[in-house]
């Protein structure tokens, strides 16, 4: 993860943090279903953002003996575990809380209380200011690509995760204000309580769309097409490759790729021209012919490791997310 979206979700775990505590307030001095729906909402923010947080910094960790592959895909599982606590704490409470509301037949509303409405105003500003964050960081991440194809693509959904939390958390403030306003204006608190089973509703789906996006690459995703054809079209240009019998990539973390490589190497690029001349005028002169065959087959295995190690040096080079190689001759 790049060091702005870092920045990016300690961002959004100060002001998270700052708007559970108002937003707990708020509830206990106005009783309100949507505010307590809200407050639980930016609870479940703030600690999945700590986790999202936590998974970055593992990601971070060198490969090792034990992991030889690197902390790469422990992101993946953080964002995970982040996503279950979205639906069961988010989505699962505050729709209970709802419903319960809904069905106990108590709709009174009290008089106008600004208490809450200055709350979620508050609020409002702050999880815009760390939505607006957020956006920006994707717009620079996703370079050419649209949303749409950023968000099937990237290998790394952690502000992805915080774009998409931000993003509901504004709209869950304006289902609040609303509820609230219509509520009081109307005396009743029915729209208070559709409100909050509104938001439980959004938080469902951003507990079951940060699922998805983590799970396909938890389970081992590819590169995109695009970016499959770019490494090929690359390694098939090399004067030393002849062509390429199998390709496959596995998306290990962010930025962190597995390539995996079956080739057929050009005999004319690698061979020692010079070196086999001189071979033959051996056997030509009555040289042990063993002897020299041998010089010459050792000589041309080095020389094919030679090849490999430069070719792999290429790709790391043209594409720096490429960490770990499989090279397999043909």
């Amino acid at each position: 993860m790049a060091t702005g979206g870092t920045k990016v979700v300690v961002q959004a775990i100060s002001g998270n943090f700052f708007i559970t505590i108002i937003k707990f307030i708020g509830w206990f001095v106005s009783h309100s279903p949507s505010l307590l729906a809200e407050a639980i909402h930016s609870a479940a923010d703030t600690s999945n953002q700590i986790l999202l947080l936590i998974g970055m910094k593992q990601s971070q960790k060198q490969a090792s003996r034990d992991y030889p592959r690197g902390h790469g895909s422990s992101s993946y599982m953080w964002n995970l575990i982040s996503a279950v606590g979205v639906f069961f704490i988010g989505f699962g409470v505050t729709f209970y809380h709802g419903i319960h509301s809904l069905l106990s037949g108590h709709y009174e509303s009290g008089t106008i209380s600004w208490i809450p409405i200055t709350v979620l105003v508050v609020a409002f500003i702050i999880e815009f200011y760390v939505l607006i964050g957020a956006y920006k960081e994707v717009k620079s991440q996703k370079k050419d690509l649209s949303y749409l194809e950023f968000f099937h693509e990237s290998d790394d959904p952690t502000v992805l995760a915080v774009l998409l939390e931000d993003g509901v958390a504004v709209l869950g403030v304006l289902l609040a204000l609303t509820g609230i306003i219509l509520g009081q204006v109307f005396q009743t608190a029915l729209f208070d309580i559709g409100a909050s089973i509104a938001i439980s509703l959004l938080l469902g789906f951003m507990a079951i769309a940060l699922a998805f996006i983590n799970g396909k690459l938890l389970i081992g995703r590819s590169l995109s097409l695009e970016k499959e054809d770019q490494i090929k079209s690359f390694v098939s240009n090399l004067p030393e490759v002849e062509s390429i019998e199998k390709f496959q990539t596995i998306v290990l973390g962010a930025s962190r790729v597995r390539l995996s490589l079956e080739i057929e190497l050009c005999g004319e690029s690698i061979i020692d021209k010079n070196a086999l001349n001189a071979d033959a005028k051996k056997l030509a002169s009555g040289d042990e012919p063993i002897k020299v065959l041998t010089k010459t087959s050792t000589r041309m295995v080095r020389a094919t490791g030679k090849t490999i190690n430069e070719i792999e040096a290429l790709i790391y080079n043209e594409f720096p997310e490429v960490k770990m190689i499989d090279f397999e001759i043909n």
